[in-house]
């Protein structure tokens, strides 16, 4: 038998192992060539424009005022629907008082005409009987007209009715908050995984950040109804929504600060996002002299959203020590921020920097690590080598103004405080 003839059966040819191998093969040899190159005959990436789009902070206000306009759509879905809900599932009606003593005094009209001689007897029974008929679901009606009860139990018991009504305009309250905490903190925890093509982070960090606004909707609300409470609702009457909105605006913070597992991040989160919803609390009051009640809520919740994301994102430059900026390829102008340690940079999506559709780039082709002494860049044994200022490296420091080549994407190092020398 002839050891160099292969010998391939139909079956095999019919087979996904054939083709499979077959790319096994060609990405092998592909790697080998890429490792072969010279620093002259690397390929050179076209400059391209910087798109708007790739700059953090436009993506983060922009999703941010997505985040409060989605809001405000929800509360105007609730609010349409909010007369059956309080009917059907909370047998609640927050004119039940008002409408009992408007039926008492309308009793009081027809004994008066009675004892005037201005309606019969039975005139008066039949319109007082007819009134009494339509308030039996009124309980302020049934509790004010009982004349089996003292005056003191008759008290006490509107009080009850009056806490009862206070917890049900809380939960109403709870559930508005909610819904801006779900909406406003959902689309800031997607913004940078999505504006990466990052889906499965977009996912994770969505959902955390949607139960992170739910929570910090409730905490609002429940500190809102403590503040129209009494004493404490005089003293902060002209800063309730101030303070509810502020609140709201720390949990929006820490679900941006969560979603990348930075403590720093997580602090500047907070304090833009306190920035954020203090400023849109500020502006419900006013807006109420200006506008109809929509759309002082929409100018408000705008607000909040936009202004959280913006002063989280100008906080962040602020505050950042190092980051790299896309010079050339398909991300051109985008930046990152070096918060986590190490920072990955490759092809594979659970990658910090995630560089798409580059055949050149490894799965994790480069790590960033952040140093007492500064920031390095250490080479990863996946895909062709990483050039620092045209030379290829295998760990090597940064100093700001470094040229960092990753496949066809080209960055350029910043920091603020750039080392002499």
């Amino acid at each position: 038998m002839d050891q160099g003839q292969i010998n391939i059966s139909w079956d095999d040819l019919t087979t996904r192992r054939v083709e499979n191998r077959l790319r096994e093969q060609q990405a092998v040899a592909r790697n080998r060539a890429y490792s072969q190159l010279k620093d002259e005959a690397l390929p050179q990436a076209a400059p391209a424009r910087a798109k708007l789009w790739h700059n953090a902070l436009v993506i983060a206000t922009s999703f941010g005022l997505l985040g409060g306009l989605l809001a405000w759509l929800a509360q105007v879905g609730f609010t349409a629907m909010l007369p059956w809900f309080s009917a059907t599932v909370l047998h609640y009606d927050p004119k039940a008082e008002a409408r009992a003593d408007e039926l008492i005094t309308s009793i009081q009209s027809i004994e008066a005409a009675r004892d005037l001689g201005s309606q019969t007897q039975q005139q008066a029974q039949i319109a007082i009987e007819q009134i009494q008929a339509s308030a039996q679901s009124n309980p302020y009606f049934a509790v004010k007209t009982d004349a089996g009860m003292s005056d003191a139990r008759r008290q006490s018991a509107i009080e009850r009715l009056h806490r009862r009504d206070k917890e049900q305009e809380t939960l109403i309250q709870i559930i508005d908050f909610a819904l801006f905490g779900l909406m406003i903190s959902l689309c800031l925890a997607i913004a940078e995984p999505l504006s990466q093509h990052k889906t499965r982070d977009a996912i994770i960090n969505g959902t955390a950040g949607a139960i992170l606004g739910i929570v910090g909707g409730v905490a609002a609300a429940m500190l809102g109804a403590q503040l129209a409470d009494g004493e404490i609702g005089a003293r902060f009457a002209q800063g309730k929504w101030p303070i509810m909105f502020g609140t709201l605006g720390v949990f929006l913070g820490i679900a941006s600060g969560l979603a990348v597992r930075n403590i720093k991040r997580l602090w500047i989160g907070l304090i833009g996002g306190l920035i954020g919803g203090v400023a849109g609390g500020m502006l419900i009051e006013p807006m109420h002299h200006f506008a109809t009640t929509h759309n002082a809520w929409l100018v408000a919740l705008l607000a909040i959203g936009g202004l959280a994301a913006a002063a989280t994102g100008l906080l962040e430059q602020a505050a950042k020590a190092g980051w790299l900026k896309v010079s050339t390829g398909i991300i051109a102008g985008k930046q990152f921020i070096l918060y986590r340690n190490p920072t990955y940079i490759g092809s594979a999506p659970d990658c910090q920097i995630y560089l798409f559709k580059d055949p050149k780039v490894g799965k994790r082709h480069a790590a960033i690590h952040l140093t007492p002494l500064g920031i390095e860049i250490e080479d990863l044994p996946l895909g062709i080598d990483t050039f620092v200022n045209g030379k290829a490296i295998k760990r090597s420091p940064l100093k700001n103004g470094d040229r960092i080549e990753i496949g066809s994407t080209q960055f350029v190092f910043q920091e603020r405080r750039p080392k002499a020398g």
